[in-house]
């Protein structure tokens, strides 16, 4: 099996039903990527968070440790869609959403960076023609029939209304193996999600799915770490 990749036939409770081996396709929702923005620097130079809510602080370095080792030495590709740039409570200031449109931007960089062989979009799923039917559509879901089946509309009504219902919908349509939320409200529906082939997690949650899969945190040789370095160029400039 080539480097980085996953079994997905090893890892049932992450990638399901599929068979194969691939790319670990993941969705953030916006907090996700709020406290990495507001984090990140700190947690790739390990330093002290100083989040007074320790389960707060807990979800903050579970995302770090799933940045560092896990997306340095695997084939993790991280999505942000474009509907996070909506999804405020109240509108967004000019600064705070340039900073998420920087942030999509150097993500989208990131996963552009890791070479995919021609026959990657037919190997990534294999969902055995299995009765859930678990979506084999990645990144284009304008070329998916927008048409939901019970099983996948019981989720979308299970979710709160507003973004979270678009997003995770992304996140079904795409194809996405797992989409990691710190939404309780998100959370909720991770059983029906499983029915419509994705896994809701929160980080601390996904950390213990690798461990229970014993998926290692180092594999060598060291990977082409260029990657990385976009993703670190996501987060906003310290401020002087």
């Amino acid at each position: 099996m080539e480097y980085g990749l996953f079994d997905y036939e090893s890892a049932p409770s992450i990638f399901l039903n599929r068979s194969g081996s691939g790319p670990l396709h993941m969705a953030w929702d916006t907090n996700m990527l709020l406290d990495y923005l507001q984090f990140g620097r700190k947690l790739w130079n390990d330093e002290d968070l100083d989040i007074a809510n320790p389960k707060h602080a807990e979800q903050v370095e579970s995302i770090g440790q799933i940045m560092d080792p896990y997306f340095c030495f695997w084939d993790i590709r991280i999505h942000l869609f474009e509907e996070i740039l909506n999804d405020a409570k109240r509108e967004l200031s000019i600064e705070r959403r340039s900073s998420r449109e920087h942030a999509l931007e150097r993500f989208a960089r990131a996963l552009m960076y890791v070479e995919w062989s021609e026959d990657d979009e037919e190997e990534l799923v294999d969902s055995n023609d299995d009765p859930i039917g678990i979506q084999d559509s990645l990144f284009d879901a304008d070329s998916v029939p927008q048409i939901r089946t019970s099983r996948h509309q019981r989720l979308i009504d299970a979710l709160p209304n507003g973004h979270d219902r678009i997003l995770v919908n992304e996140a079904v349509v795409r194809g996405m193996h797992v989409f990691l939320t710190q939404d309780r409200g998100i959370l909720k529906a991770a059983h029906l999600a499983k029915e419509n082939g994705l896994v809701l997690t929160d980080p601390v949650g996904f950390l213990r799915l690798f461990e229970e899969a014993g998926i290692s945190t180092l594999q060598f040789p060291m990977p082409d770490l260029a990657r990385v370095s976009k993703v670190i160029q996501a987060l906003p400039q310290p401020s002087v």
